[in-house]
């Protein structure tokens, strides 16, 4: 699909392609997460099981083969109109050239999500690049943002990690994107 094609903002001729994981890629994703030390690494045995049993719902992203994005995401059982994103992985080479939101677009434009009217995620206020993408997509979908403390610093991380606060983006209009 052209949607899911991107050329590099650089202006060179590869291409980034976005599409549902597959097995054989749990490998790979589980060693570019390992390239975004913000991120928490889960076992390789968790990112197969992304990879196959929620790949309706996570994208990976490739250029020349090699896998350049991640998004981790599903929809969950109380809230079957919305797009819970967990993780979105991108390759220090292709940052801020618009793959992390076409990796949330490839998930959306998919016969799985035709019922999403929501997107959420957790997010540190102290990571800049989760805010501000989210911040676009919102900006581009058209539709509102909230944002509220979800997970304590103390209460829920026992003070190991940041507080998190759950980004809500919705109702969205996914004939704009």
């Amino acid at each position: 699909m052209a949607d899911d094609r991107q050329r590099r903002s650089d202006g060179q001729s590869e291409r980034v392609t976005f599409r549902k994981p597959a097995y054989n890629h749990a490998a790979d994703v589980w060693a570019l997460i390992a390239l975004c030390p913000q991120l928490d690494r889960n076992s390789l045995y968790c990112e197969l099981l992304l990879c196959t049993h929620f790949a309706d719902t996570c994208t990976v992203a490739e250029r020349a083969g090699e896998v350049v994005g991640w998004l981790s995401a599903y929809r969950p059982p109380s809230e079957p109109s919305t797009l819970f994103v967990w993780q979105i992985a991108v390759h220090p080479t292709v940052r801020n050239t618009g793959v992390g939101k076409g990796l949330i677009v490839s998930a959306l434009t998919r016969p799985c999500c035709k019922s999403v009217t929501h997107i959420k995620a957790t997010v540190a206020l102290t990571n800049k690049a989760s805010n501000s993408l989210f911040a676009t997509l919102a900006r581009d979908l058209g539709a509102p943002i909230r944002q509220t403390l979800w997970f304590d610093r103390d209460a829920h991380f026992k003070g190991r990690y940041e507080s998190e606060h759950m980004i809500a983006i919705g109702p969205i209009k996914l004939g704009s994107i």
